[in-house]
């Protein structure tokens, strides 16, 4: 079981390290080059616009404490604080993209829905559902990952990429218009993955 755990742990480590890795972080570029300086103009999306799907409300809220809510609803908390920091990136990332692409949600930049965009709970609902002695320690853990991250997304060409995430590949990723449909994302190809056979 032990094993199991460890190898799961590896992939989703590597799943989301591949944008990292693949993406130059904190170059300036000649203009036309693929691959910019990865910050972006934080006071400028400093607050996002959340749709609670379940209610229809729309919240407005800091997007740093959004991204709390998602990292505490994508990923375990005892996972290491690498793949949470790697979560904290690509969650914000894709926030951004969303923003930036426009919104499917009239009056919202995203939802809390994870089969429409991406998952988020509230600390509150959070807490409820650990074990009260990790609480504190697991919320710790989350908020120094989006806080190492802060201001940071993963872009192409000068633009956030959508950056879409997984647990587990099968051993290969898959071609998002395979998944999706739609345009290709040059950003995004096929590869191998290692230890995910069982």
């Amino acid at each position: 079981m032990k094993k199991i755990i460890m190898l799961i742990l590896l992939m989703v480590l590597f799943c989301f390290a591949l944008p990292i890795i693949f993406t130059k972080r904190y170059e300036s570029q000649e203009v036309g080059s693929k691959v910019e300086e990865n910050e972006y103009d934080y006071k400028q999306y400093n607050t996002i616009r959340l749709l609670h799907a379940e209610t229809g409300e729309i919240e407005e809220i800091n997007i740093d404490e959004y991204l709390y809510g998602v990292v505490s609803a994508e990923m375990p908390a005892n996972f290491h604080e690498e793949a949470l920091k790697a979560q904290s990136l690509v969650a914000r990332t894709y926030t951004i993209y969303k923003i930036v692409n426009g919104s499917k949600h009239e009056g919202a930049d995203i939802c809390d829905s994870a089969s429409c965009c991406q998952a988020w709970i509230s600390k509150e609902d959070r807490f409820s559902k650990w074990n009260e002695a990790e609480c504190e320690n697991n919320w710790k853990k989350i908020v120094n990952a989006v806080e190492a991250t802060k201001g940071q997304i993963i872009t192409y060409e000068g633009n956030p990429i959508n950056a879409f995430f997984h647990s587990n590949s099968g051993g290969t990723t898959e071609t998002p218009t395979n998944v999706w449909g739609g345009g290709n994302y040059p950003y995004l190809q096929t590869v191998e993955t290692v230890g995910e056979d069982a």
